[in-house]
């Protein structure tokens, strides 16, 4: 069956293309229909709103369920309450686990240096973003004045 509204097919596909910034290919893989590209957020959308890239479907359900499993994100579970510590310690470990997954692009026949700089730039401003939120609680009276000891 031919597709009944090829014009608002046409035009939603565009958006979309646009939306994600004219990607070219999967980070992870050779993929390169846009139709097939979504955007990954490697550290949740609520630790890092701004941190994310376009990857294929197939590989944005790997990357979902590898964090699923390693107790990393908090898919359907939005009323859970996360001090700035246990913030802080998760989005530690999901940003080692997006390095990992960049290690491992690296080592790939397909990577290409300039997706890899653009990733590891991306990475690096994430971190500059959530510091000021990531450091730990103020020096007690009790803390500081043990250091001044020392």
């Amino acid at each position: 069956m031919k597709n009944p509204n090829p014009i608002t097919r046409a035009r939603r596909i565009e958006m979309t293309r646009e939306r994600l910034g004219y990607p070219s290919r999967c980070f992870y893989c050779p993929e390169t229909d846009s139709v097939c590209f979504e955007e990954d957020h490697p550290v949740t959308r609520q630790l890092d709103e701004k941190f994310k890239r376009v990857v294929c479907r197939n590989c944005h359900r790997k990357l979902e369920i590898n964090r699923d499993t390693k107790g990393l994100t908090k898919n359907g579970l939005h009323r859970v309450r996360e001090s700035q510590h246990e913030k802080a310690r998760r989005y530690d470990l999901l940003l080692a686990e997006d390095l990992d997954s960049i290690a491992d692009v690296v080592q790939s026949p397909h990577a290409s240096p300039d997706l890899i700089a653009a990733t590891l730039r991306a990475a690096a401003s994430s971190l500059r973003r959530t510091a000021p939120t990531r450091h730990s609680p103020p020096l007690t009276e009790r803390s500081s004045a043990t250091m001044k000891r020392v």
